[in-house]
């Protein structure tokens, strides 16, 4: 579902709320009062049947709408804030699991001592905890990637790689860490991320042209931040 249809769908029942309330119909103000979390799962919901979405980011944001709401039906009676970190951990990990590909972590969470490598691989996999990792990827075929760091960071330099085709996919995670991601200057950048209490930023000035081959960063950035430059 594309965010705009989302936005027009929720902003006619929220009116059709206030409407019914203002007709003496219902008591809209107790109901949004007790059920806004919903709407947090509802985004959540339509972001994991979009594909061009995270499917981490909106398994994480559907994990906080819950707890939002299992909070305001009084069901947690503790800080809600306590939940989001294990859930997260439980999301990342069973993403791990079941997600193909390789797991790069390298120690030392120190930029000075992170993992320098330079490599041609045409589909990029690392994941970092507690942790960093520097990637020079020179591909002339490059596909696309996955990049999760968790309390650590990533910085991926595409600057010297070309790209296969016109358009690939790069996945980015930061939640308490951060991902740099570097394009060649003729790349197009397309930035599709869900930050929550983080930032998730596009910085690369791309050319103009509409048929310059195009990279997709889609992603989430929880207390943390995706940079593309």
């Amino acid at each position: 579902m594309k965010g705009r249809y989302f936005v027009g769908i929720l902003l006619i029942l929220i009116g059709t709320g206030f409407l019914g309330d203002q007709l003496g119909y219902l008591d809209f103000g107790d109901i949004i009062s007790t059920y806004w979390p919903v709407i947090i799962i509802i985004a959540g919901l339509a972001g994991l049947f979009d594909r061009g979405s995270s499917k981490l980011g909106s398994l994480i944001v559907i994990s906080i709408g819950v707890i939002f709401q299992l909070s305001r039906l009084d069901m947690i009676t503790r800080d809600v804030f306590k939940y989001f970190f294990p859930v997260i951990l439980i999301l990342i990990g069973g993403n791990l699991i079941f997600s193909k590909g390789a797991v790069s972590s390298k120690s030392g969470a120190n930029s000075e001592n992170w993992n320098k490598n330079r490599t041609n691989e045409d589909f990029v996999d690392h994941t970092v905890l507690m942790s960093g990792i520097e990637n020079i990827n020179t591909s002339q075929s490059f596909k696309g990637g996955k990049l999760t760091a968790i309390m650590g960071g990533i910085e991926l330099d595409l600057r010297d790689a070309n790209m296969e085709g016109t358009q690939c996919y790069i996945e980015a995670t930061a939640i308490a860490g951060g991902v740099e991601i570097h394009v060649p200057r003729h790349w197009r950048v397309e930035a599709q991320g869900t930050p929550v209490l983080g930032a998730f930023t596009n910085k690369a000035v791309g050319p103009v042209d509409p048929t310059a081959p195009l990279l997709i960063v889609k992603g989430t950035a929880i207390m943390g931040g995706v940079e593309i430059n």
